[in-house]
């Protein structure tokens, strides 16, 4: 990707932003024309997610809280639609970008948010992705976990598991239909598969549209229309943030053997699936990263005119069983949730 100062952007709008941003700066703002209730100093950077509530975003936003602390002078600001609807992400962009905030990092749901990511950038605004990537807009750079990869990692997984047991009838658990993430990962996923020689078949990929209990119902619902089913990929963690007991037939058909499940994320509520054996893996990214290098990036293109490649890595965990070679056991996983002690080395541009 082609960057200018003070924010980077591809160079088809480099010239017409580039002087956007410099008249904000004259201006004395950062750019996004400076915090509108900050103090003259403090920049406003505002994230949103798709959704709230769930242990994967309290960690990014404490991540993010952590690096603006130590950095000094800067307000996060989270949010993120009531439900998962790409229009109302447009619109919270939209608004933010209206009252000059200095940065904003955006979960993409699709391809219209990608749209008003490059309405913001042309504003002046800086505009990075986490989590959810929209790789074809003029964001800065997306920072997390690279999502085609980490469903490569679950696919490996996956062929390690059902290693010598034949043909495999395999269903994909997906969330909103149109997620750029949520697609990379199934991608990688069959991807891996292929490369390992795998004889398989997708049967079907269901949408449980981010939402918990429709995840379960929609696994419950598949499996039992058909039994021919003997594998599942999970590309979010949904199914597993419940008791095991909401889950009959996938319990009955894992604990007997005839269903092999490998789910992304390592959210805690997951780490139950793994010790009592319905699924034999987790690929889980690095939440708590999201927050803290989103902060450390957005900081450094701002204050810095830092540039930055399109994908800034946070590297992703595997939580198997017998943990060992890189991997997390259940009880270790467990144990960084409780301390909440997820240590990170603020990421710098490549330049440096």
């Amino acid at each position: 990707m082609a960057l200018t100062a003070p924010f980077g952007r591809r160079a088809a709008k480099g010239a017409a932003i580039a002087a956007v941003v410099a008249a904000a700066l004259a201006l004395g703002g950062c750019a996004g024309g400076g915090s509108t209730d900050g103090g003259d100093d403090e920049l406003v950077f505002v994230a949103i997610f798709k959704a709230l509530g769930n242990a994967g975003v309290t960690a990014a936003q404490t991540g993010m809280e952590d690096r603006a602390e130590e950095i000094g002078g800067i307000k996060v600001e989270v949010t993120a639609p009531s439900t998962p609807d790409a229009a109302a992400q447009v619109q919270l962009i939209e608004s933010y970008v209206q009252r000059g905030v200095d940065g904003i990092m955006v979960s993409s749901l699709g391809p219209s948010v990608c749209e008003a990511i490059d309405n913001a950038i042309a504003a002046g605004v800086p505009v990075i992705t986490f989590d959810s990537d929209c790789p074809d807009s003029d964001r800065l750079t997306y920072v997390g976990s690279d999502n085609y990869l980490g469903g490569q990692v679950a696919g490996e997984l996956y062929a390690e598991a059902v290693e010598g047991q034949g043909a495999q009838r395999i269903a994909i658990l997906t969330g909103l239909l149109g997620s750029q993430n949520l697609a990379d990962r199934d991608r990688g996923f069959t991807d891996a598969l292929d490369d390992a020689g795998v004889d398989y078949e997708i049967v079907k990929t269901v949408p449980g549209d981010d939402d918990v209990p429709k995840s379960v119902d929609a696994v419950e619902a598949t499996l039992r229309g058909d039994p021919t089913i003997n594998g599942f990929f999970f590309d979010g963690p949904w199914p597993f943030l419940v008791e095991q007991s909401n889950l009959p037939t996938l319990v009955s058909r894992a604990e007997s053997g005839d269903l092999t499940v490998v789910a992304f994320d390592t959210i805690q509520p997951e780490m139950d699936a793994v010790r009592n054996g319905l699924a034999y893996a987790l690929v889980g990214q690095k939440y708590y990263g999201w927050g803290y290098q989103g902060i450390q990036v957005l900081d450094q293109i701002v204050r810095e005119g830092a540039e930055f490649g399109d994908l800034t890595a946070t590297g992703f965990d595997i939580v198997t069983a017998d943990g060992g070679d890189g991997r997390y056991t259940p009880d270790e996983m467990d144990a960084l949730w409780d301390s909440f002690d997820f240590k990170e080395e603020p990421i710098l541009p490549p330049s440096n």
